[in-house]
């Protein structure tokens, strides 16, 4: 079912509750609304745009495939984050698909459009730095993750922060996401599980 204007509206105000509705509108008029189906391509790799979406409903992963042609997630988002690949905010090739995990609702939209937008307003330009931050964030929390805990510490991490991931994503993704496979990740739930 498509999401009226007015839907898409009140979610991306209580994503971000300190941005005014005029700068919501602003925002809103540099966007396209989409919605996808399960494994459905949002965003294509080998592409130099500058493309990314804003996830309203829904969990999108972005992959890459290696040289033995496995995908390796890179990110799985929920809504109210945005989804893509970093790349789109340089000039360099981007290397990640982003494809839909169950049925999505997205905006997409030109970084460099909101950008340019917030060299004329203040209140979007903290919004497209805080965009900027939360890449930042992730890219650092992802990589200390990997650095600083095992398998199963990245697991309960992502429960802890993340529970709507577990919901709603399919097992093999996850461990993927996680660096493990299928199988590890079989293993670690079992351990995990009360015994009766």
């Amino acid at each position: 079912m498509k999401l009226s204007q007015s839907a898409i509206k009140n979610l991306v105000s209580n994503y971000f509750p300190n941005l005014k509705e005029k700068d919501v509108d602003i925002f809103l008029s540099i966007t396209k609304y989409y919605s996808a189906n399960n494994k459905e391509i949002i965003l294509k790799s080998g592409k130099t745009d500058k493309n990314l979406v804003f996830i309203l409903k829904g969990v999108a992963r972005a992959y890459c495939i290696n040289d033995k042609g496995q995908e390796l997630n890179n990110f799985i988002r929920a809504q109210g984050h945005l989804m893509g690949d970093a790349k789109a905010f340089g000039d360099d090739v981007q290397l990640l698909n982003t494809e839909a995990i169950g049925e999505i609702h997205f905006l997409k939209f030109d970084i460099s459009k909101l950008e340019a937008l917030g060299y004329n307003s203040p209140e979007i330009m903290k919004f497209y730095l805080d965009f900027l931050k939360e890449i930042i964030l992730t890219l650092s929390y992802r990589l200390n993750t990997f650095v600083t805990m095992t398998s199963e510490e990245r697991y309960l991490d992502l429960i802890k922060w993340n529970p709507i991931l577990l919901e709603t994503t399919f097992d093999k993704h996850l461990a993927s996401f996680l660096g493990i496979t299928p199988i590890t990740l079989h293993r670690i739930k079992k351990s995990l599980k009360p015994i009766k």
